[in-house]
């Protein structure tokens, strides 16, 4: 199993390959969205990736996070997955209370923000 450091890295590695391609000298913010995560989560996520961004086009960068949406999806008819802000919600087919997924994914990387008039060259 992957562990949240793990996965840190990765979108990290997929937001400066993004920089890169685009010639980036320097990421401004990093946009993450959260899933079913707590203050603590995200604290720990916001330490892991100023850690991992020393010396990266990323150090520095503002780490931005909103909560996503909780996940759902219904039992009760035609296994429809949709998404709610409700702690509960009701499937929109039936009517039934639709089961929430456990969020075995916590966070991940919705965009960058590359620094204006810092492109390499």
């Amino acid at each position: 199993m992957i562990s949240e450091r793990e996965r840190a890295r990765a979108l990290l590695d997929q937001a400066l390959a993004e920089a890169h391609s685009h010639g980036a000298g320097r990421i401004a913010a990093l946009h993450f969205v959260t899933y079913g995560s707590s203050q603590e989560t995200e604290a720990s996520l916001r330490r892991t990736l100023q850690e991992l961004s020393v010396n990266t086009l990323a150090e520095g960068a503002q780490i931005i996070v909103r909560s996503g949406p909780n996940r759902f999806i219904c039992w009760n008819c035609c296994a429809l997955r949709f998404e709610s802000d409700e702690e509960e919600a009701t499937c929109p087919n039936c009517g039934h209370i639709a089961a929430r997924i456990p969020t075995d994914i916590t966070f991940a990387l919705d965009h960058i923000e590359i620094a204006e008039g810092e492109a390499s060259g």
